[in-house]
């Protein structure tokens, strides 16, 4: 099972996200090490590519040389990885408001924290230079679409979680199982996609 996360409380996953021009090779090993992987020193692997494993599940990555400092991309790539998994355990990646959740993210270019809150049509952003300043403003946020729809005498929207029941045959759950695995995704985002296509 992973790991409840919390980005105050975890110092390797906030600096991934936060402190991106110092996170090297050595700062993945052991965040990705608290999140249950380990580090496969067995087999042989091409170049500097290194594996980590929990159980079926894998990351493999090439190992920066000589410098230590991981690339962007693959920065950007752990924190996908990280964001799915968060998704997909329900861990602490949104901030939470009055029934209202928000995402946490970071841009390289603009050098900030910012975000969006998930789940309803309206767009309210918000952003911040430190996690408190984020939260902080993130609440305002929320506050001021409630205030705004309370005076034009609208009903503020209802976020949709993005988490539903289905029951579907036995043999198409096993069939979908499959599909996820040989695509290195979870079962959740290969249900998301499928209904992307519908849909499309």
């Amino acid at each position: 099972m992973f790991k409840e996360i919390n980005l105050r409380n975890h110092s390797s996953l906030h600096k991934l996200f936060y402190s991106l021009r110092t996170f090297d090779f050595k700062d993945a090993k052991t965040l990705l090490h608290e999140l249950d992987y380990q580090l496969d020193n067995k087999g042989k692997t091409s170049g500097s590519r290194i594996i980590f494993k929990k159980g079926s599940d894998r990351i493999i990555l090439h190992k920066p040389h000589p410098r230590k400092e991981l690339l962007p991309y693959q920065i950007k790539q752990i924190q996908d990885k990280i964001k799915e998994m968060n998704k997909d355990e329900k861990t602490n990646q949104y901030m939470k408001y009055k029934g209202y959740e928000g995402s946490i993210e970071y841009t390289l270019e603009d050098k900030i924290l910012f975000g969006k809150v998930q789940g309803i049509k309206s767009l309210i952003s918000y952003e911040g230079n430190t996690i408190d300043e984020l939260e902080k403003d993130f609440q305002g946020a929320i506050d001021d679409y409630l205030m705004s729809c309370k005076e034009d005498g609208v009903i503020p929207e209802k976020p949709f979680k993005g988490n539903f029941n289905v029951r579907i045959d036995p043999s198409l759950h096993e069939k979908l199982a499959n599909y996820a695995a040989t695509k290195h995704q979870s079962l959740n985002a290969s249900v998301e996609e499928a209904i992307k296509r519908f849909l499309a």
